[in-house]
């Protein structure tokens, strides 16, 4: 209502046109202030000042060379991996899910041991009997329940939200469960024997058993029994006839690739056209290896037997340190890697032809690491594992003593020595911290996982730490040592809330003679409190200890016991979803029996 006094009207402000100096500069000029902003933090900031801007910086002229920027691979495999019309959608979710695992922003998180009755899995029963799906434990032969807690129970694989143990892992090899952390689906399976292999008794039943499970398939096989593959979104099995033993299988998408043991045969299956059965590939040129008999670890250095945490394959005669990458999208094309102690190589094959051969030069940081990589007098093994979203492997990571290797000068290295499929690239990762030999550790997007330990007024608790990258030109990082206080968020994360619970814990140096512990740490980038018992788990030898992951999930194993973290949407507590569902149902039969009304 305007005032009926004149002198109180004020007239209306002046409408001027808006002026957005960002959308009038030049493309060139765009892409050269985007790539000041030096992080997934800053990026995704830009996107959200105004959607002006977000349509810019997600044009198909501006994207692509703020990815490059960021991380490089990722243009590459988001235009593999989304349909023209998504690629900014698709770009947009991984600078997400980088940001929320650089600072440490999980969904949910949990600690889990494994029990075969467990209420929080709904048990599939897909998979027909006959086909290796167990739908009752009574239909596993040589399986007590009730003594589950005698049961030698092992947590082995994880794979894009999904991980494998055996209940009973001596006595029962080829019964397997995987659980779905995601939908919190169980699917339990016992391998079909064939027509006679019931006949196969004893010590000869139990030992050789190799397994494989990827974002797809789930493969179980023996040499004398064979090989099963479960596709685990179809819920179908087939048998793979495959030409010789093998000690590795390397899967991706529906893809599998053996390396076999007599002469490093290589053989790649395919689900969608099993029926052709397995491709075989032969290597003949000597630049990439000279076939002969290969086996999985082995090798022991005099006085002292442990080995590097993570085994891998090795030729018995040269001692050629051997394995491989699979294209994740296109199922012609594989990478093998070889180090003979003097060269880093990593050989592309398409449609089984060598196409390309990379060799790591000497004066690389990656080459020297891996001449330094015996400083603790332990063998370590090529193991090539996912260490981003966008094509970067790690084939080795080793603590490689206190000299120093870069020029920041940090006592204490842990060196992860990585290949980008999509740019052909070498790289390294140097994290600083001091040990006594390799720990178990996990990388991603640069942050390295490692297991600690911290004191509160609770006790003694697992801590998984993350560690930034060294940078020379970083020296306002600080160093933990035993005794100092460290911020660690818990698991129990508060309702209504966006950013996880913190405490403050005791760094507490472990003793190392079961397990390799940290002296002091450097640069830590959050830390995460994991559950069970640290003091169990740093004594007892029996109990597996590894850590794995992906872009959406990292998990801690000790034992039977495992430790789970969700990034990104996925990551949604689905207890939560069943609780307001189950007071639904109360509601309802409240409602039902009359004891009250619904409006």
């Amino acid at each position: 209502m305007k005032s009926l006094f004149p002198s109180r009207r004020k007239p209306p402000p002046a409408q001027t046109p808006g002026q957005d100096f960002f959308a009038h500069l030049p493309t060139e000029l765009v892409i050269l202030v985007l790539k000041q902003l030096p992080t997934s933090s800053d990026i995704i900031s830009a996107l959200h000042v105004c959607r002006n801007w977000r349509d810019i910086l997600l044009s198909r002229e501006i994207w692509p060379a703020v990815a490059d920027h960021l991380t490089p691979g990722l243009t590459l495999l988001v235009r593999m991996s989304y349909d023209y019309s998504a690629e900014p959608r698709g770009f947009n979710s991984a600078l997400n899910l980088h940001h929320l695992h650089q600072t440490g922003l999980f969904a949910h998180a949990r600690h889990h041991v494994v029990r075969l009755n467990d209420k929080s899995f709904t048990v599939s029963k897909q998979v027909p009997v006959r086909d290796g799906g167990v739908h009752s434990l009574g239909d596993v032969p040589g399986l007590d329940p009730a003594a589950e807690e005698q049961h030698v129970t092992h947590v082995r694989l994880y794979s894009h939200g999904r991980v494998a143990w055996w209940p009973e892992a001596w006595h029962l090899p080829y019964f397997a469960v995987v659980d779905d952390l995601r939908s919190k689906v169980r699917r339990m399976f016992l391998f079909p024997w064939p027509e006679g292999g019931e006949q196969v008794r004893g010590e000869d039943r139990r030992r050789g058993w190799k397994t494989a499970l990827g974002e797809k398939l789930f493969m179980l096989g023996q040499e004398d029994a064979g090989v099963c593959v479960w596709h685990l979104e179809r819920d179908e099995v087939r048998r793979v006839e495959v030409p010789g033993g093998f000690d590795r299988c390397v899967v991706a998408d529906d893809k599998l690739l053996f390396l076999g043991r007599g002469r490093a045969e290589i053989w790649i299956w395919q689900w969608h056209v099993s029926h052709r059965g397995v491709r075989t590939i032969m290597v003949d040129d000597p630049d990439c290896f000279v076939p002969g008999p290969v086996r999985m670890g082995g090798q022991i250095v005099m006085g002292y037997p442990r080995p590097a945490p993570k085994l891998g394959l090795r030729f018995t005669d040269t001692d050629v340190k051997i394995d491989f990458i699979l294209h994740p999208l296109d199922w012609r094309v594989f990478w093998l890697v070889t180090w003979d102690e003097v060269e880093l190589v990593v050989s592309e094959f398409h449609g089984g032809c060598m196409t390309g051969r990379r060799v790591c030069p000497p004066e690389h940081v990656a080459h020297r690491a891996m001449v330094r990589s015996r400083t603790d007098h332990a063998v370590h093994y090529l193991r090539t594992d996912r260490c981003d979203a966008h094509g970067g492997y790690v084939l080795m990571t080793a603590w490689i003593g206190e000299e120093p290797i870069c020029d920041a000068g940090h006592v204490g290295s842990i060196v992860s020595v990585c290949f980008n499929i999509f740019t052909s690239e070498f790289s390294t990762f140097v994290h600083h911290a001091s040990y006594q030999r390799t720990p178990a550790a996990h990388l991603w997007d640069g942050l390295l996982a490692v297991r600690v330990a911290g004191e509160s007024e609770n006790g003694l608790k697992p801590v998984v730490a993350l560690l930034k990258p060294c940078h020379a030109h970083e020296d306002n990082e600080r160093t933990i040592y035993p005794g100092d206080q460290m911020p660690v968020r818990l698991i129990k994360q508060p309702a209504a809330t966006v950013s996880p619970a913190e405490t403050t814990m005791t760094f507490v140096c472990e003793d190392d003679e079961i397990r390799p512990r940290a002296h002091s740490l450097h640069g830590m980038a959050y830390a995460l409190e994991a559950g069970g018992d640290a003091r169990q788990a740093g004594t007892d030898v029996m109990k597996a200890e590894w850590l794995s992951g992906d872009d959406k999930t990292l998990v801690y194993v000790c034992g039977r016991d495992y430790t789970v973290w969700m990034f990104g949407e996925d990551g949604a507590c689905k207890e939560k979803k069943d609780g307001r569902l189950w007071k639904e149902r109360f509601k309802n039969a409240i409602a039902s029996s009359g004891r009250g009304s619904r409006d």
